[in-house]
């Protein structure tokens, strides 16, 4: 499979190390000599111009793709770039459709998760918008502050990443098999990153080593903190609707705060801002006596202890730049506030911001990589995951139709060394009871079953043979 990545910036180059990782033949447009440069140490070709020109797109054979990704900084270049590259694919006579997505910085372009509006008048075919999809991934991650990353499988399946402590005593030298003896309702390990070492997919007997990162396939977010005990962490109690203070009336800021209030919490929003200030106050979900909107310096100790900052459970800074946002939530952890969240753009900083006390950071640019990728292996219909913590392991979940061929197989046949089935995902014909259950080898896959499973990157494409066809 040939993808053509329309620039090399952090999520360009994200997305195509992951599908260089497995096996598929990558080209790189960007005209900026030093993303040139970073997207050279990759194992792919790089082109330099400009992905709005059809010379360009054409040196890097768009016309022989099966996909193009739009992942510019600017939303007007990344569509009239898809717009062009499908031209160029239906002009030469391609007997697929090219699928065309995009990344998309304004989330007034796009109606919905799936951009179904954006879709229907431009060239994009799916269209990504981080600050669409990251303000569940942040709440998700905030009743599990202390986690290096919480990613969904669908149907409250999680993967729950925790590093454990020199204090997780019942973890540290066990094998995964006695962990789960030892700790009741663990959920099980299917990702493993030591210190210096590569990421691997574990065995029962895989021995657990202080620092590590563990990945816990879980059902149900009541189980994070379940997770974090048994790896040494003491998270703070969550309350069923906590006290909210966010940094910042953005467009964003403005959609956390209209989250928040629709599960009834309190939320007090502090904006710099006096006409972002007054958006939110003529916002349609600000007539109720749960808000209160203040102009002021998010920064200014006087007006968060007037504000009894220390009593709000959560506070989320949701500025415009990412040095701001971390400087806001350092402050907040400092008077008091149990936990703290933020979304930043760069992914890297978002893993250091992840260690100010009981906070989680969510990365835009990580986002838009994950749900980019998910867009690319869309033939098998679910989640897909590639973990940034334990770098080469893919959660992910797939749906078995009718007629799929491995229907009355046993999951170990479906594993055969590629892959770990974590949860199956099950609907009874009889009654319509849904479950949720462990897999074992010697179940058997069953028609309309969804399937939660761990794989490695370099495995992905046998994997999905697997998963695919009748």
């Amino acid at each position: 499979m040939r993808i053509v990545i329309g620039g090399a910036g952090e999520v360009g180059r994200g997305v195509a190390k992951a599908l260089r990782s497995e096996g598929r033949d990558v080209v790189l447009i960007d005209t900026d000599p030093v993303s040139i440069k970073e997207a050279q140490a990759l194992d792919v070709l790089v082109v330099q111009g400009d992905a709005t020109l059809r010379e360009v797109l054409m040196e890097a054979e768009v016309q022989n793709a099966e996909v193009y990704i739009a992942a510019t900084q600017r939303d007007e270049i990344n569509m009239i770039s898809c717009a062009l590259a499908r031209d160029i694919a239906r002009q030469a006579g391609n007997k697929s459709e090219l699928m065309t997505i995009a990344r998309i910085h304004d989330a007034s372009l796009v109606s919905d998760e799936e951009g179904e509006d954006l879709t229907r008048w431009s060239g994009v075919q799916h269209a990504v918008c981080s600050d669409l999809l990251v303000i569940e991934d942040l709440k998700v991650g905030l009743q599990g502050a202390s986690m290096v990353e919480i990613l969904p499988l669908g149907h409250d399946a999680w993967i729950s990443v925790g590093e454990v402590l020199p204090s997780a005593e019942k973890l540290i030298g066990s094998t995964i098999q006695e962990a789960q003896d030892n700790v009741d309702g663990l959920p099980r390990i299917f990702g493993v990153k030591e210190p210096g070492k590569k990421s691997y997919i574990p065995t029962h007997e895989s021995v657990i080593v202080s620092k590590s990162l563990l990945a816990f396939a879980t059902i149900g977010k009541h189980t994070f903190r379940r997770i974090l005990l048994a790896t040494g962490h003491t998270p703070p109690d969550y309350p069923d609707h906590p006290r909210v203070m966010i940094f910042g009336a953005t467009r964003l800021g403005r959609q956390i705060a209209k989250s928040y209030l629709e599960e009834g919490s309190r939320v007090t929003v502090i904006s710099e801002s006096l006409e972002q200030a007054n958006e939110l106050a003529g916002s349609d979900f600000a007539n109720t006596d749960l808000l209160d909107s203040i102009h002021g310096n998010p920064l200014d100790p006087d007006l968060l202890q007037e504000l009894d900052v220390d009593e709000h459970h959560i506070a989320i800074s949701a500025l415009s730049g990412d040095h701001a946002n971390m400087a806001v939530a350092l402050h907040a952890t400092e008077l008091g506030v149990a936990r703290v969240g933020m979304v930043l753009d760069d992914s890297q900083m978002a893993q250091i911001a992840r260690r100010i006390g009981h906070s989680f950071a969510v990365s835009r640019r990580r986002v838009s990589i994950n749900y980019i990728l998910r867009h690319v292996h869309s033939k098998v219909e679910g989640n897909y995951h590639l973990l940034s913590t334990i770098p080469d392991i893919v959660g992910m979940s797939a749906l078995l139709n009718s007629g799929h061929k491995m229907i009355g197989k046993q999951v170990k046949v479906l594993e055969k060394n590629l892959c770990r089935v974590a949860f199956i995902y099950r609907t009874s014909q009889s009654s319509g009871t849904e479950s949720m259950l462990r897999a074992s080898g010697d179940q058997t896959l069953k028609e309309g079953d969804r399937l939660m499973l761990f794989a490695k990157v370099k495995e992905i494409e046998n994997v999905e043979k697997r998963l695919t066809g009748s």
